[in-house]
């Protein structure tokens, strides 16, 4: 009788000690981006075959956007963001739309309906985006001069010029 009490008051024991470590807090291990922190490297080719990476475009404040033809944001988004880039380019903006898991004719065919100029590097696996944890379409990364993301945004965003108009004053004399 007694061994069945200390039996069950073991278990108990046992029991509750894999609870605790279970629950406990893990260490972050995620290599996702934050804010605050250096953007993660990469090495993408966009419609006309150019390379891009962190490297080409340090000393620029980028928009990293990842986009598809499928999203109705990214229709009336793009013309938008475009505009920005036409104007700030002399300065040192750089936009990087990245077409996540579509054909080159998909993303041809949609960037010339949109009269897009800035560069569409395409990322036909979905490995870049997975990289930067992205789950929704369009998601952007600001990224400044240093590399270092300063905004992450989800979703309908520059529906309106306002929103990048605020998000870039930070960086560029706007009128």
């Amino acid at each position: 009788m007694v061994n069945s009490k200390f039996l069950k008051l073991l278990l108990i024991f046992f029991f509750i000690i894999l609870l605790v470590l279970a629950c406990k807090e893990k260490p972050e291990k995620s290599s996702l981006p934050k804010l605050g922190t250096n953007a993660i490297n990469f090495d993408i080719h966009d419609l006309k075959d150019q390379t891009w990476s962190l490297d080409k475009v340090k000393g620029k404040v980028v928009l990293l956007r990842f986009w598809a033809d499928w999203c109705p944001y990214c229709r009336y988004e793009m013309p938008v963001i475009e505009k920005y880039y036409r104007m700030l380019k002399s300065q040192g903006f750089e936009v990087l739309a990245v077409n996540v898991k579509q054909s080159t004719a998909v993303a041809e065919a949609f960037t010339a309906q949109l009269d897009i100029t800035f560069p569409i590097p395409l990322d036909l696996e979905g490995k870049m985006a997975k990289r930067y944890g992205v789950y929704a379409i369009p998601t952007n990364f600001l990224i400044d001069r240093e590399g270092i993301i300063r905004e992450i945004l989800i979703g309908e965003v520059f529906r309106e010029e306002k929103p990048l108009k605020d998000l870039l004053k930070n960086y560029f004399p706007l009128p």
